[in-house]
């Protein structure tokens, strides 16, 4: 027999039904919520890296394999180059502007964030306005591990590397006091990076980037280019300018500094038991086995 549905019973039935979706949604969304819940408490958190350079190859050559891994991982990187001004090296002289655009390129291309400083080559001076320079940037950044030249590397005087090494050490660690008392929380766990190995670098702690060392030689590569450097034996007339790093990888180009990485990343790589690694000297108090850096490599 038929059923008759008045216009009461329809009005019940369509509250029903919405009643029974909406209480669907919400489910839906608990369950969502508990799954973002979840993936928060077993997902590292999101860490800040700032790599100090004092020219615009440096953080590449030194911390290469940390940038590439950390990137990876999702971590917020952000590049300081201290020398800024490209007008003062004859190697990159009026072609200012095309060398920080090719610059910016590669840093989005990386997924990285970089900055500049407006010093010139060879022209870094150790006085407090480079040093506050520099701690603003700090204190902006607010990061929880930051890397820079050691301050031991040597060049032909005046030294960048070794300046941009001792201010950015002092920058970190003082940055509240040195501009004026501010109150502000960062990281200070600190490494010194090597760009020319020296031997008053002394090392402790390693990180294995064998599986990222093809893409740090090209990074490499590419700067070396900016500065008109050919591959390594290509000048000679000789056909080995190239390299595979890995069994069934590409052929790379080698620039002389993608070689000097190369071998250096060897070396480091006997030490620390592995085919290729990078090395830095710890220059924070921080445990061994408890640091942010061995988190974010591993």
């Amino acid at each position: 027999m038929p059923v008759e549905f008045n216009q009461a019973m329809i009005r019940d039935i369509k509250r029903r039904d919405f009643l029974i979706g909406v209480g669907g949604l919400f489910g839906i969304g608990a369950n969502l919520a508990a799954l973002r819940a979840a993936e928060s408490t077993s997902r590292p958190p999101r860490r800040t890296i700032l790599v100090i350079g004092a020219h615009y190859d440096d953080c590449e050559i030194g911390a290469g394999g940390l940038i590439v891994k950390a990137v990876k991982k999702g971590h917020r990187v952000v590049l300081l180059n201290v020398v800024g001004d490209y007008s003062t090296w004859n190697v990159t002289k009026g072609r200012e502007s095309r060398i920080r655009e090719q610059n910016e390129a590669k840093a989005r291309e990386m997924g990285v964030e970089k900055r500049y400083l407006n010093y010139g080559y060879q022209q870094v001076t150790e006085n407090l306005e480079t040093l506050k320079k520099i701690a603003e940037v700090v204190v902006d950044v607010k990061p929880d591990i930051t890397l820079f030249n050691d301050r031991n590397e040597r060049e032909r005087a005046p030294s960048d590397h070794s300046i941009v090494g001792v201010l950015a050490e002092q920058a970190v660690r003082n940055a509240d006091t040195i501009l004026g008392g501010l109150t502000v929380s960062y990281g200070k766990e600190m490494y010194a990076y090597e760009i020319d190995p020296q031997r008053e670098f002394r090392p402790d702690v390693f990180i294995d980037i064998g599986d990222v060392l093809p893409s740090v030689i090209e990074t490499i590569n590419f700067f070396r280019k900016l500065n008109g450097e050919v591959p390594r034996f290509q000048s000679a007339g000789r056909t080995d300018a190239t390299i595979k790093i890995n069994p069934g990888g590409e052929e790379l180009p080698l620039t002389a500094w993608g070689e000097i990485k190369l071998c250096t990343a060897r070396v480091r790589g006997l030490q620390a038991g592995v085919r290729f690694a990078e090395a830095y000297k710890s220059l924070d108090p921080q445990t061994v086995g408890k640091r942010l850096l061995e988190q974010i490599v591993q």
